[in-house]
């Protein structure tokens, strides 16, 4: 199976227009508080698509948007997945076409999902004499991404769970059976997300497009896959109600928190209320965030596991009960490319 036969392309752009405050998160670590929805500009694009030398003139993702100083600019993203020679020159040559066609600043940014973890263009000079031009735009490596592939799968940001599917799609290029085992597992994390039904349908889709499989193979994987479904709505609804009713705890702690103030101030008590207060808050809030991963990770190893290896026995549910939550992300990591259930656990007591 050849990498091309994955749809990264389509997929890539969906995401980033639909999901735009995750991509923002993940890979450029900044909020997008306050400010609207960006918007499309690619219908625009084609009266400024095609030049002479360097042929069709292409852009992934272009936006339009408010800057930080609240004036319009665009934002061009290009999601490249494979090596190419003047890639950098085409980065410049579209950031000076589309500031030549909309008088805006123009931020550039360039998502390589190629396979190598060397090649990495991020600049574009050009020197005549004392003159001297240099074109600088962001990269994001999706293979920088690949030791934290544990923390990815923890994460409720769609961004994370598309690099992972990324990543595992380069890694299988060749290998049809090991991209359909590694796809069904992705897919059976995906339930434990805090998500909408609607939003897990979107992902769940994305990475399904994503990971493409001969036919033979995807028509077993749906099977599984619909096999499941039941057990596995079932798992959701559960983990939505409990994260719900992690919610309403953490609310009515901040409502008692706020009276508890209010009335320790009326008593002279304000020092000792915040010591006090801040320390409990903060022992719990760690308890209950761990315990809370710990759940999702011990769902999801079962759910891999099953789907692998058949069902599982009483041995290894208590093995997995009793795990710490560094133990449950590498038997999660672990089941990717295991070949059977005692390469997940090194070896079963």
């Amino acid at each position: 199976m050849n990498s091309t036969n994955a749809d990264f392309d389509s997929v890539w752009k969906q995401a980033i227009e639909r999901y735009w405050t995750d991509f923002l998160e993940l890979f450029l670590c900044e909020r997008w508080d306050g400010l609207g929805a960006p918007e499309s500009q690619d219908q625009e694009l084609h009266r400024c698509s095609r030049d002479g030398k360097l042929g069709l003139f292409r852009v992934d993702k272009l936006l339009r948007t408010l800057g930080p100083d609240g004036l319009p600019c665009l934002w061009h993203i290009e999601i490249q997945v494979a090596r190419q020679r003047g890639f950098a020159e085409r980065m410049y040559v579209c950031q000076y076409r589309l500031y030549d066609h909309f008088h805006l600043p123009v931020r550039s940014i360039a998502i390589l999902g190629d396979p190598s973890p060397t090649w990495r263009h991020d600049h574009f000079d050009l020197t005549v004499g004392k003159t001297h031009t240099t074109f600088e735009f962001e990269v994001v490596k999706l293979r920088d991404f690949e030791a934290r592939i544990a923390e990815l799968l923890l994460s409720d940001n769609v961004f994370a769970w598309l690099v992972s599917a990324h990543l595992c799609t380069l890694h299988t290029r060749r290998e049809p059976m090991d991209r359909f085992n590694v796809k069904a597992s992705l897919l059976t994390g995906l339930n434990t997300c805090d998500w909408s039904r609607e939003k897990f349908l979107n992902v769940y889709d994305l990475i399904d497009r994503m990971m493409s499989l001969p036919e033979a193979l995807q028509v077993e994987l749906e099977k599984q896959q619909n096999l499941l479904a039941g057990r596995h709505q079932m798992a959701w609804v559960m983990l939505i109600e409990q994260r719900a009713e992690q919610r309403g705890l953490e609310r009515g702690m901040a409502q008692g928190l706020e009276q508890g103030i209010a009335k320790g101030m009326e008593k002279g008590l304000e020092k000792g209320l915040e010591k006090g207060l801040e320390k409990g808050l903060e022992k719990g809030f760690e308890k209950g965030r761990d315990e809370g991963r710990s759940a999702a990770m011990r769902h999801m190893l079962e759910s891999q596991l099953a789907l692998r290896f058949g069902p599982l026995d009483e041995g290894t549910r208590l093995r997995i009960a009793e795990g710490a939550l560094p133990d449950l992300e590498k038997w999660t990591l672990a089941v990717i490319e295991a070949k059977g259930i005692n390469e997940v656990f090194g070896s079963l007591p």
